[in-house]
């Protein structure tokens, strides 16, 4: 697709450095995080943070290292190039200025002692006021006879990481530990997260302590629930109950995430009552493992041939939109999911660790999903129980929208600060055809009453579907894409070059972000268009007033535009139920080839978006060539960043509300029109 005074495409090539270097060049991320620091004494760097670890290599007293992270009682870092892990105890934290000499590296550790875990700038992104946690420990109850779960007071501190990588302020983290977890203090927490949330935020939910289930006779069998301080009755609240106590926030959010860390099924706990009562060990590991399992219930206790419903079909049947909704489950209804009384819960560290920095971008989108931090969290659960010969790892369920983005990074910092050690440079970009302003005026041509608009589907979705325009119907859920699980493997530093996406495929990931909640429709004058002959006509609608963006995949499945705004027509304001029509006469988009197809998505967003960033990329007065990791990561960034987010108006909580310019959130819609000879 090329605009009526056609150019022949041009090549754009991009030498990418490596990804940390490229991301903090688009103020994707900090530019520090890493400090410098020496040892005290001789020790070993290990690949991971195990005392029975496999050894890197040995270091002798003084030896200088780049401080990564440091996360119960244990620094990832960089020595002479090599990534591992070493004691925090053995750092020289007494180094002048540097950053790690104010942390606690868990010599007091002892006891009931939370060990810290703090990670140095990596995904050091600004905290926006939009974004808010609520995070709830249970590791001791009121109950003497329910086992206690040391690893949940370390779970606080890894879910305070998770949420600060997602950009939640510590104003806006509210802790409810043991006995302030009792079953009325957590709905009376909830309630009160309602009341600060406004149109547009996002809110992550955290849950570590034990899971149960019982026999409830209204709903004809066995139900899962959250095991609160209290227990008994008002100390235990099924996922029914919290879909009911979470649907006022859902109706809000621009994204609701929800991790529960606890068992829902009792499985094979009845049947080893031991484990109950004093945990078990794993060869080569320090942390006792302990099942997050009450059993309430005798029948209920045991294994059932039931298939449960999770917190995502709960909020749906309660009219809540899967794409909206974020739910991970420690384990399956039916398997014990456990706790470590040094490092938290299993799901939680290791959920925390690839967020953080292990997950790979493995699709080479730009940006790492929840389901890649699933994937990678499932291969360190699955290695962490590989000694253990009477239990299976338990695996980590993710439902709802399994291709959220919690943040728009490449990939992690600390990958990317090991990688610059050998930098990889990706393949030129395909050429692409670039836009060029059309010096004759063309009039808009009128829109027909009724035209069938095929909508493009997920990858690897046969059959696009075909939604006629007139009337306009809204646009389906998407499809998620599942992705093939890489075979286990050790923590690697390296790199990979990657993978070139399509434009659909690209555009598809930013559409998935969107808030489904907020309506809005695309209408074409044609479907197909004629090379050389033809031009792009579109109309837009929304239900809310927003600002309207349009980015094009081009036909050669290759090329990415950001069409409009643009350098020559910048009114992209649109009020609710307004049809807004595109181009305009001053700049026309002519089907200029080659054959194929070409996929729009329109984003209305809450508020103005900040473009000024894209100027490097741009031919004349379009954006281009953004079908790259670092152009992807970049556009959707801003595509999920409001321009007033940082405004002092938008931090003041009582300002904030009913102002959409202070919301992240946007709606999306996408469509395709082909070129033909």
């Amino acid at each position: 697709m090329k605009t009526s005074q056609l150019h022949r495409p041009a090549v754009l090539c991009h030498t990418v450095r490596t990804l940390a270097l490229a991301c903090a060049a688009w103020g994707i991320m900090g530019a520090a995080y890493a400090q410098s620091t020496t040892t005290t004494r001789a020790t070993e760097l290990r690949a991971d943070k195990l005392p029975a670890a496999q050894i890197i290599t040995a270091l002798v007293a003084g030896s200088a290292l780049r401080v990564i992270s440091l996360e119960g009682g244990w620094a990832y870092v960089d020595a002479a190039g090599q990534a591992g892990w070493v004691r925090a105890s053995v750092l020289n934290l007494q180094a002048g200025t540097s950053a790690v000499s104010s942390i606690d590296t868990g010599r007091q550790g002892v006891g009931g002692t939370i060990n810290a875990a703090l990670t140095l700038g990596v995904r050091s992104m600004p905290p926006r006021a939009n974004r808010h946690a609520l995070i709830i420990g249970v590791s001791e109850y009121a109950d003497k006879d329910t086992p206690p779960l040391p690893g949940a007071k370390v779970d606080r501190e890894s879910a305070t990481q998770m949420a600060n990588a997602m950009q939640v302020p510590a104003s806006n983290i509210q802790y409810l530990q043991d006995s302030q977890a009792t079953g009325d203090g957590i709905r009376k927490a909830l309630s009160q997260l309602n009341e600060r949330v406004q149109n547009g935020d996002r809110v992550f939910v955290h849950y570590s302590g034990h899971g149960t289930r019982y026999n409830d006779p209204n709903s004809g069998g066995c139900i899962e629930a959250l095991l609160a301080y209290d227990g008994g009755q008002s100390g235990t609240i099924t996922n029914r109950e919290i879909s009911d106590l979470l649907k006022p926030i859902t109706a809000k959010t621009d994204k609701l995430f929800v991790m529960y860390d606890a068992c829902h099924s009792g499985g094979i706990v009845a049947a080893a009552s031991p484990l109950r009562s004093r945990g078990f060990s794993v060869p080569g590991d320090e942390g006792i493992l302990r099942p997050k399992f009450a059993s309430i219930s005798e029948e209920c206790g045991r294994p059932v041939n039931i298939k449960t419903r999770n917190l995502v079909v709960e909020q749906v049947s309660q009219g809540a939109l899967p794409q909206d909704v974020i739910h991970i489950s420690a384990s399956k209804d039916n398997e014990i999911s456990f706790d470590d009384s040094n490092k938290g819960g299993l799901a939680t560290q290791f959920m925390r660790d690839c967020m953080l920095r292990e997950a790979k971008d493995l699709d080479g989108s730009g940006a790492i999903s929840m389901d890649e931090i699933r994937q990678c969290a499932q291969v360190k659960i699955d290695q962490r129980m590989r000694f253990d010969a009477n239990f299976k790892p338990h695996n980590i369920q993710l439902s709802g929208n399994t291709g959220f983005i919690p943040a728009w990074f490449s990939q992690p910092a600390v990958i990317a600060t090991m990688a610059s050690l050998a930098p990889v440079v990706a393949a030129p970009a395909a050429p692409v055809a670039v836009p060029v302003v059309s010096v004759a005026v063309a009039p808009v041509r009128p829109l027909p009453t009724s035209v069938a608009v095929p909508v493009a589907v997920p990858v690897a979705v046969p059959a696009p579907a075909v939604v006629a325009v007139a009337p306009v119907r809204p646009l389906p859920t998407p499809v998620a894409v599942p992705v093939a699980v890489p075979a286990p493997v050790a923590v690697a530093v390296a790199v990979a070059a990657p993978v070139q996406l399509t434009g659909e495929q690209a555009l598809r990931q930013m559409f998935d972000q969107r808030d489904a909640k907020r309506r809005v429709q695309v209408t074409l004058s044609k479907d197909k268009l004629k090379i050389g002959q033809d031009s792009l006509d579109f109309a837009v609608q929304s239900d809310r007033a927003g600002y309207v963006y349009v980015a094009m995949a081009g036909s050669d499945n290759k090329s990415m535009y950001l069409l409009f705004p643009n350098d020559l027509d910048q009114s992209n304001k649109i009020e609710a139920g307004q049809q807004l029509l595109l181009p305009r006469p001053n700049w026309r988009v002519k089907a200029g080839g080659p054959e194929g197809k070409n996929n729009l998505l329109v984003f209305v967003a809450d508020g103005p978006r900040d473009l000024s960033s894209l100027t490097s990329r741009k031919t004349g007065p379009f954006v281009t060539s953004l079908n790259d990791a670092q152009g992807r990561t970049t556009l959707g960034a801003l595509m999920s960043t409001s321009q007033a987010v940082s405004a002092k108006e938008c931090a003041n909580a009582s300002a904030r509300r009913n102002n959409p310019l202070c919301s992240d959130a946007y709606g999306a819609a996408m469509v395709s029109v082909d070129e033909v000879r």
